[in-house]
């Protein structure tokens, strides 16, 4: 996202990422890829299974980890679209979003 965030941010959208790391090791990631938005830490899963994004066994070893999501919610917080997966190294591509985003009144 954070290659087309310029353009997220024109269509009135801000992106919020959460993570199941602890917050040291999000700041290390945000640091290292220079990410202009925030990344919430995650560590006891709430939100995750809030959103029913646990992926029992779809990590490399077979353990349960948070299935990579995007939701799109309007203004008054009501989910417009989302996009799910059950494989982590699939991921929604910034374009996607922004069409979407387009799509929301």
């Amino acid at each position: 996202m954070q290659s087309r965030l310029k353009e997220i941010h024109h269509a009135d959208a801000r992106v919020l990422a959460v993570c199941v790391d602890p917050v040291e090791e999000n700041a290390k990631v945000v640091e290292k890829l220079k990410l202009e938005f925030l990344v919430l830490s995650d560590p006891e899963l709430k939100a995750i299974k809030a959103y029913g994004l646990v992926h029992e066994k779809g990590s490399i070893q077979g353990t349960a980890i948070a299935r990579p999501a995007v939701f799109l919610l309007d203004r008054e917080g009501v989910v417009r679209w989302r996009h799910l997966t059950d494989n982590w190294r699939v991921r929604v591509r910034p374009e996607t979003v922004l069409e979407q985003l387009s799509a929301i009144p």
